[in-house]
């Protein structure tokens, strides 16, 4: 059953494909911004950087000193929200047209441009984000946490 136009029921969900889409967009670019910077990288920031790239740095370090932690959160709300976005756009359109407007919108919002945004502006944008990415460290805590831990012994073998 679709969502005829123009009507309160339309527009929020018009609305959640929006927030879903940026959503989206930050997790890919953050996981290539932060993910990208190794904790080495940011020490030597912090020591030798320009005064706004120590500020940055020193911001993003403890959000990347548990890297597996830290990936693991950013790649399953990446995946949560993109599993999401064709359910929804379902409500407003055929299945075959949900799935089409997924792809251009994941595709042009939520992987080139993000990325592009986060190769060149990494550090600002990570600095930036630090807040909303510690809220979602603890939001997907239970699902992370384990993960991450399985992460840390693959790195025995």
């Amino acid at each position: 059953m679709t969502e005829h136009c123009c009507g309160p029921t339309f527009w929020i969900y018009l609305l959640i494909i929006v927030g879903l889409v940026l959503f989206v967009g930050m997790m890919s670019g953050l996981t290539l911004g932060l993910m990208s910077l190794s904790l080495m990288d940011l020490e030597v920031l912090i020591k030798y950087g320009t005064t706004k790239d120590q500020k940055y740095a020193a911001k993003i370090l403890p959000v990347v000193k548990n890297q597996h932690l830290l990936l693991c959160t950013l790649l399953i709300g990446n995946a949560l929200a993109m599993e999401v976005l064709p359910i929804v756009l379902d409500a407003l359109v055929n299945a075959w047209g949900a799935i089409l407007i997924s792809v251009t919108l994941i595709l042009m919002f939520c992987e080139i441009l993000p990325q592009a945004v986060c190769t060149r502006y990494g550090l600002a944008v990570g600095a930036a984000m630090t807040p909303v990415v510690r809220v979602l460290v603890i939001l997907f805590f239970p699902v992370t946490y384990p993960i991450s831990k399985v992460l840390i012994l693959t790195k025995m073998f």
